[in-house]
């Protein structure tokens, strides 16, 4: 890697991280509700995670999927034992491989 190439990362790096803090200050600063809603809508639907099967979920999705275990769970409502558990993480293991 050439100087030139690090010195352009470092660039990225910092103008990322002082869009950062100058984003998070106007906000901070603003009284804007309506912007303020906004933001959030943009930042849940932003992708936090993913299934075991591949599909991206947004934060609002990931927990509207963790309240439907807590609700089954508090419905008594039998859930994977560690063997079916197992057999699912080893499929998406073999699935990624291939």
């Amino acid at each position: 890697m050439h100087l030139n190439q690090i010195f352009n990362c470092n660039l990225i790096v910092m103008n990322i991280e002082e869009k950062r803090k100058n984003i998070v200050h106007r906000i901070l600063n603003t009284k804007n509700e309506t912007l303020l809603n906004q933001i959030e809508v943009l930042l849940n639907n932003d992708v936090l995670t993913y299934t075991t099967d591949g599909k991206p979920l947004t934060v609002k999705e990931y927990k509207d999927h963790l309240q439907e275990i807590i609700n089954v769970s508090y419905a008594g409502e039998p859930g994977n034992t560690t063997d079916e558990a197992r057999k699912k993480i080893i499929k998406t293991l073999d699935f990624a491989k291939s």
